[in-house]
């Protein structure tokens, strides 16, 4: 027999430990809390969710910015056997109610911020008035923090936490894994990235995202420090790495961000010991920035999605290589097969369906059977997404199935036409899509957001695009943009750009 493999239990040990019960495990803009502070914390919330009448296994959603009270309820749930739930909070009331309707909460926890959007839900609210204060910890979780109780030990193969998934075609669905999957999945994150309790983890995405796992609960689990912003904002990131934040993660968008801002030049970034990105394709120029601009950093790259959490990556050495492209080889542990139309895995170079297995993978989707069947299949789970892979076995995403251009009765995938146009030296970001076309069915175009100060031309782009793409595959259209609007899950909106751009179309048919 082995001790349960739960997240609580794991964190209590440290908090318990002489080494570990005094460290600082979070910090946030109204105070700071050790891992003794945590646990105490954590089953105290527990204790006073089971108090107001909830059941092992009721759902408790979660509307809260990143903090440290939001840790600790969502950590103080599953240490009282309940499932944790992090609402997306960018979802309107409409949308969240429809996203609720499966997973049937118990209660809504809120702090200020958004406890409208939690009451339009329909649902219980307990609101944390004092959440946001400079205060005690327990004063900012009150009224849900009570004095401790022993809680009942959890079994590992229970539900634990959901994750909404990004809900780019039609209403989120609610991944969740259990005491055991998430146990396992952040045990994979803490050692395949290593951190150490010396680690200053900094935060600045929101907790309805992976990221929660990856950039809070796995440096919880290692014995590190998190420090949580409430959202990203270049200035008080680069504050945090000036004061000593050491890890850091986040789209390219934001290191693009960090780097613009008047305060780079100034900060201390010889502290930072490792950075990880991901969430949108980048070019080797932004790669050669991050290693010049943080020269004692480890940078890695990685693919991974709500359902299986972290499963393919590269390693610093592979970027130093000059190995930019793709998303990596697969982590141990991790089972990659990629399909044809016929069910059977292709050749080095083809593209096909992506199908993934690993031991942490989510569960399903939560009150969602039909839509798990679909998905989480005996052979892997099936999330829509088409890749390749080499020789040596390196994977490259083409993108999804469901954005896959077809012009000409030619398959065109925007990933490979937006690597090539980000390669234009006066291009800062791109983003692929396809239109209707009388003539070719669908005809591909591109946003494009230009180097500041800089213009580029429709034809020079074309012209440019040619020694590396097929006719076909040359987009037709081009489009400048100020920005590419992200999904909630921090990656590249291509669907609201497509929107966009068949508005203007249709403007521009009618002047």
């Amino acid at each position: 027999m082995h001790a349960e493999l739960t997240l609580p239990s794991w964190l209590r040990s440290i908090g318990t430990q002489p080494h570990g019960a005094h460290r600082r495990a979070l910090r946030d803009e109204c105070g700071e809390l050790t891992y003794a502070g945590l646990t105490d914390a954590m089953d105290g919330v527990g204790a006073g969710l089971l108090n107001s009448g909830l059941r092992p296994g009721d759902r408790v959603v979660t509307a809260m910015e990143p903090s440290i009270p939001h840790t600790v309820v969502i950590l103080g749930a599953m240490a009282a056997g309940l499932v944790a739930a992090p609402l997306n909070i960018r979802l309107t009331a409409v949308e969240s109610r429809a996203y609720l309707v499966a997973l049937e909460p118990s209660v809504v926890v809120a702090d200020p911020a958004y406890a409208d959007l939690a009451r339009q839900t329909g649902h219980r609210v307990i609101e944390l008035p004092a959440a946001a204060a400079t205060t005690e910890i327990t004063e900012r979780l009150a009224p849900l923090h009570t004095p401790t109780r022993n809680l009942t030990p959890v079994p590992e193969f229970s539900p634990a936490i959901i994750f909404p998934t990004g809900g780019t075609t039609g209403s989120p669905k609610g991944a969740f894994h259990t005491h055991r999957s998430l146990w396992l999945w952040l045990n994979t994150c803490a050692h395949g990235n290593p951190r150490t309790p010396t680690d200053v983890e900094l935060c600045f995405s929101p907790f309805f995202h992976i990221t929660l796992g990856t950039s809070v609960l796995t440096p919880l689990f290692a014995g590190g420090e998190v420090w949580i912003h409430r959202r990203f904002d270049a200035a008080a990131a680069l504050a945090a790495i000036d004061d000593g934040a050491s890890r850091l993660m986040g789209a390219p968008t934001m290191f693009t961000a960090l780097r613009e801002h008047g305060m780079f030049a100034s900060t201390d970034r010889e502290k930072v010991t490792a950075i990880r990105y991901g969430s949108a394709p980048s070019t080797g120029d932004f790669v050669r920035d991050l290693l010049r601009d943080f020269p004692n950093a480890r940078i890695r790259a990685g693919f991974g999605a709500t359902e299986f959490g972290s499963v393919i990556g590269f390693d610093h050495e592979d970027l130093l290589a000059g190995r930019f492209a793709g998303v990596g080889r697969p982590l141990p542990g991790v089972v990659v097969r990629i399909l044809g139309d016929d069910g059977l895995e292709v050749g080095s170079g083809e593209i096909g369906e992506l199908v993934v297995s690993c031991p942490w993978q989510t569960q399903g989707y939560f009150g969602l059977p039909e839509a798990t069947a679909e998905t989480f299949r005996p052979d892997g789970v099936h999330i829509g997404d088409l890749a390749s892979r080499t020789e040596d076995g390196w994977l490259v995403i083409a993108g999804r199935k469901k954005d896959m251009i077809i012009s000409g009765g030619e398959n065109v995938f925007p990933r490979e036409v937006e690597e090539v146009v980000l390669r234009h030296p006066r291009v800062a970001d791109a983003i692929a899509y396809g239109l209707p076309d009388d003539f070719w069915g669908e005809r591909v175009e591109v946003g494009v957001v230009p180097t500041p100060g800089a213009t580029i031309a429709a034809d020079e782009l074309r012209e440019y695009c040619r020694d590396s793409l097929a006719g076909f595959k040359i987009p037709k259209t081009i489009r400048l943009l100020d920005s590419i609007p992200l999904t909630p899950n921090n990656k590249p909106d291509r669907r609201t750009v497509r929107a966009g751009a068949m508005a203007e179309a249709r403007r521009e048919s009618s002047a």
